[in-house]
């Protein structure tokens, strides 16, 4: 088979319902020899281009298929643009002169026209304008393409080639909304929604009635979605076409309550269909639309549905499942622990730096470990995560990898951090019968010789650790916080940096909040980038433990501060209790 016998089939005026992936694999099957000759070469090439409704790094409608890294970090482009050389530019340009089909001409029309002028600075020939056009139009209102999501985008491409001719505007516009009625039902958001977004972007293209039309057509759709049909609606549909309305009255002035309006549309629509989704799937809802409110400046609404969000919150509970991890302890583990930990070190100090030291994480190594996480699960990590409090109500929102690295390592380190809870309480067992954990050696070791600790503060720090010692885990946590945290802030104060801030009303001073006096040089300095990091989700990171603001702000109940928590919490007592004067 040669190319000539492959495009027979396909140019043709009436030949409908190909694509670019069906030429290539035509293309494919023809004889090696010819796959030799520059014609298959810049035929392979014109239909391995993807034309994009966003533009191209290229600067241009059509750019690679693929695009990633190399071994060394660099981007890797299918195809390159270094591939696309003027002899294949003139090739397409005496191609759309001479095919028949809409579909290749429009192809070709459209490579010449990114291309020629854009990339090799050289003038089109005066019909491709012309041609492109009316290829287009042909393409879009005949149905030739196998999708009318394509259709959509052939529209829309057509729309920006053709708005500075006035008569080409014209059947343009009705191309689209000949579309419309053809396609558009109230399920295809694609095919309705795009003709009012290119309204918005280019409001100077269109007469204020057609403005006025258009918008009509959607607040009937939104009427008629909201109504219930054999009880239901389609929230998400309904959001789509709020959101729609919303930024076009947004775009004037003085239509908030219109904003308003139709937003509440999309609030009871959701709240009608409470009972068909998940509550968490309902909450996740709720709080993307909050969100919308607080966006359009609707802050009375913002306020108003964040009561009704905190409502919803307690149910979560229900759905929950609890998750159950089984951890073996080997022989070696276990002689690792009496190495580090219990009688197999020679004195106290050296179990409480080996304590100190060995459970706080390796940011550097925890985030290779991640960056692996992710290459082998990638799906995984293309989601946020919605962060609950105890309640049930919405805390903190980590989003996918790509956007939040941050923020997915925090969640990586605090699972790690939940999974050697485990191993963290053996450790400090193995110390309670080494007798190295007691209360009076953290006083005399610890406490009384770091510069950080106030002598008024002693007794109340040996009576939380009486109770350590005595498994009241819960009025443990509760006493040794405040201490820990005014420790925290000594440290940065002897340091010579302040723990001052401004009030909001610049009347006065206030103290940093912990989470600030965390990232202070002076902790850094004391204990490493490492160590204030591990401090910060231990102590006051709400995507992380967050014990701190947990505990203070009441959040939790208390029987969460059980062994696991009190552990951590005497390992930061350690680590601080180490800190000398240099």
């Amino acid at each position: 088979m040669y190319i000539s016998d492959v495009f027979s089939e396909f140019d043709v005026v009436d030949k409908k319902g190909f694509d670019a992936h069906t030429i290539i694999s035509a293309l494919s099957s023809i004889e090696e020899n010819e796959k030799n000759k520059p014609e298959f070469e810049f035929e392979n090439l014109a239909f391995t281009l993807v034309p994009s409704k966003e533009i191209s790094n290229w600067g241009t409608y059509f750019g690679p298929q693929a695009i990633f890294k190399d071994a060394d970090d660099k981007f890797i482009e299918i195809p390159s643009l270094q591939n696309i050389t003027i002899d294949a530019v003139n090739y397409w340009e005496q191609r759309y002169k001479t095919t028949k089909n809409p579909l290749l001409t429009m192809r070709y029309a459209g490579l010449v026209w990114d291309f020629k002028s854009d990339i090799f600075h050289q003038k089109y020939d005066s019909d491709l304008y012309r041609i492109y056009v009316d290829s287009m139009l042909k393409v879009c209102n005949e149905d030739y393409v196998n999708h009318p999501v394509i259709t959509t985008n052939i529209l829309e491409r057509l729309f920006h080639i053709a708005k500075n001719n006035e008569p080409d505007l014209i059947l343009a516009k009705k191309a689209y909304i000949d579309f419309e009625k053809r396609h558009a039902t109230d399920d295809s958001i694609r095919y309705w929604a795009s003709r009012f977004l290119i309204m918005l972007e280019n409001k100077k293209s269109f007469s204020q009635d057609e403005i006025d039309a258009i918008v009509q057509e959607h607040e009937h759709r939104l009427s008629r979605m909201c109504t219930p049909v054999e009880g239901r609606v389609n929230p998400w549909n309904i959001e789509k076409q709020a959101i729609l309305l919303a930024d076009y009255y947004n775009s004037l002035q003085q239509q908030r309550d219109n904003i308003k309006r139709v937003l509440n549309c999309v609030e009871q629509a959701f709240l009608h269909e409470s009972n068909n989704m998940d509550k968490l799937q309902l909450m996740g809802n709720l709080d993307h639309l909050h969100a919308k409110y607080r966006h359009y400046l609707l802050e009375d609404e913002a306020k108003r549905l964040s009561v009704k969000i905190q409502m919803v919150g307690p149910s979560i509970q229900d759905e929950m499942c609890v998750r159950q991890i089984e951890v073996t302890i080997s022989p070696e583990d276990e002689t690792q622990v009496e190495q580090m930990f219990g009688t197999g070190v020679e004195c106290d100090e050296d179990r409480f730096r080996n304590f100190a030291v060995y459970f706080i994480p390796n940011k550097v190594s925890q985030r290779v470990s991640l960056e692996e996480l992710v290459k082998k699960d990638p799906f995984k990590y293309m989601i946020s995560n919605k962060l609950l409090d105890a309640k049930g109500r919405p805390m903190s929102v980590v989003g996918p990898y790509e956007d939040d690295p941050e923020g997915q390592l925090i969640l990586h380190i605090t699972e790690e951090l939940h999974e050697n809870s485990i191993f963290l309480n053996i450790a400090v067992q193995k110390m309670i019968e080494c007798k190295s954990l007691t209360t009076e050696k953290m006083m005399n070791h610890l406490i009384k010789p770091s510069p950080i600790f106030e002598e008024d503060r002693y007794p109340i720090i040996k009576k939380a650790l009486d109770l350590f010692f005595g498994n009241d885990f819960i009025v443990f946590c509760h006493l040794i916080v405040p201490q820990i945290e005014n420790a925290i802030c000594n440290l940065v104060s002897v340091s010579g940096a302040s723990v001052l801030k401004p009030q909001r009303n610049n009347n006065g001073f206030q103290i940093k909040t912990l989470d600030d006096l965390l990232r202070e040089k002076p902790i850094i300095d004391s204990m490493g980038e490492d160590g204030a990091y591990y401090l910060r989700l231990v102590l006051s990171d709400q995507r992380a433990l967050n014990i701190r603001n947990l505990l203070c702000h009441g959040i939790v109940p208390p029987g969460s501060f059980d062994i696991n928590a009190a552990n951590r919490l005497l390992h930061v007592l350690v680590i601080l209790g180490l800190i000398r004067y240099q």
